[in-house]
C-alpha cells in the first residue's frame, strides 16, 4: 500500500501573509489540524494547531507578547520547507517518518506539486480498518512461537470450522509466554469448539473472546 491510497487529496491550504486567526478559523471550519502554506502554487511551509497555540507564548522583538491572532502572520510561525513524502511512498515508510520525526502530518508531493496530505489520524484509521477493530468480531489468542508450519496449522483449524479470519496480530506483550502469541480476530462467532481443537493439536490458547 502506498501513500496515495490513504492520503487526503487536494488538501486545504493557506497563504503565508494570512493571519493565525485566518488559519485557526479554517482549521475549525474544516475540522483539520494542519494547513500546508503555499505561494504561487508551491509548498513553502506548514502551520499546525500546535504552532498556533505556541505562538501565544512567543515574544515580539520588543519583549512583549502579541495577543491578537489577527495581527500575527502565518509566515512568522509556520514550519518552513516541511518534511514531505511522495504519493508513491510506501505507507510503512511514511508512518516511520512521522514517528521518527514526531510530526503530525506530511504534505504529499507529485513532481514538486502538492497533491495531498497524510496525518497520524489517517494512519490510525488505516490500522483500525486493517485490524478490523470496528468490525463485530471474536478473538482467539494462541501461543504458537515463530514456526511458520505451526501458524499455518492453527490457521487451517480455524478455516476448517468455516470461520473467516479478519486479521492476525501479535499479542505477546499482553502475556507472559516464552512463545509468540498470535491474536486471531474472527467474524463474530462462538469460539468454544475451535478453541478445543486448537488445544487438542498441542497449542496453548491464552484467551478467547466471543
Amino acid at each position: 500500500m502506498i501513500v496515495e491510497d490513504v492520503m487526503v487529496p487536494k488538501p486545504f491550504t493557506i497563504k503565508k501573509d494570512k493571519s493565525l486567526h485566518d488559519a485557526q478559523n479554517k482549521m475549525v471550519k474544516q475540522s483539520i489540524r494542519h494547513l500546508p502554506v503555499v505561494e504561487k502554487g508551491k509548498l513553502i511551509g506548514i502551520i499546525t494547531e500546535s504552532d498556533i497555540r505556541g505562538a501565544f507564548i512567543n515574544k515580539k522583538p520588543n519583549g512583549k507578547l502579541e495577543r491578537d491572532p489577527a495581527k500575527m502572520k502565518i509566515e512568522n510561525f509556520m514550519t518552513q520547507d516541511p518534511m514531505t513524502v511522495s504519493k508513491e511512498t510506501n505507507i510503512e515508510d511514511a508512518a516511520l517518518t512521522i514517528y521518527q520525526n514526531k510530526v503530525g502530518a506530511l504534505p504529499v508531493l507529485d513532481n514538486g506539486k502538492l497533491v495531498g496530505i497524510i496525518s497520524i489520524m489517517d494512519m490510525l484509521g488505516l490500522f483500525i480498518d486493517m485490524m478490523g477493530i470496528l468490525h463485530s468480531s471474536s478473538r482467539i489468542d494462541v501461543a504458537i512461537g515463530g514456526n511458520e508450519k505451526d501458524l499455518k496449522k492453527v490457521t487451517k483449524i480455524i478455516s476448517d470450522h468455516d470461520l473467516d479470519i479478519v486479521s492476525v496480530g501479535i499479542a505477546s506483550d499482553e502475556y507472559e509466554s516464552a512463545k509468540e502469541v498470535y491474536a486471531f480476530r474472527l467474524d463474530l462467532c462462538e469460539t468454544k469448539s475451535v478453541v478445543e481443537e486448537i488445544e487438542q493439536a498441542g497449542f496453548k490458547v491464552m484467551a478467547a473472546f466471543d
